[in-house]
């Protein structure tokens, strides 16, 4: 079965985030409806699947691997919040665990607003002494 022939749901979005973890940015733009938004901490969305793609190819670009471990999920009809520890391997071979939360608002199987709450400046601060 596909993952739009799934109920949305905890299943629906552990999926999504296994999806996210893969690092392959058209495989996740195509969880998106064509006019889905995208939205990371304060950045002004992303509108459309290209861009999308385009933005996570970037963002995948910047680091080795990365890693979501689920603290919480709340689901209400077509809507989820993921709680994680997202572990992040970067370029210089350290790895650093950031807290996150994700919104994902979803219609007809598809993310049609995905919102994500992260402080990003530990990754790109420079290694300590």
């Amino acid at each position: 079965m596909s993952i739009s022939q799934q109920p949305f749901g905890e299943p629906w979005i552990a999926a999504y985030f296994d999806e996210v973890d893969r690092m392959n940015p058209d495989g996740l733009a195509a969880w998106y409806a064509e006019d889905g938004r995208f939205r990371f901490g304060n950045s002004a969305p992303v509108i459309g699947k290209s861009a999308i793609a385009e933005v996570l190819r970037g963002f995948y670009g910047s680091i080795a691997s990365m890693s979501h471990r689920k603290t919480g999920c709340w689901v209400d009809g077509d809507s989820g919040v993921w709680e994680a520890e997202v572990t992040f391997g970067l370029l210089d071979g350290r790895s650093i665990t950031i807290p996150a939360v994700s919104i994902l608002r979803t219609a007809g199987g598809k993310v049609t607003d995905f919102r994500l709450v992260m402080d990003a400046a530990p990754l790109f601060a420079s290694p300590s002494s």
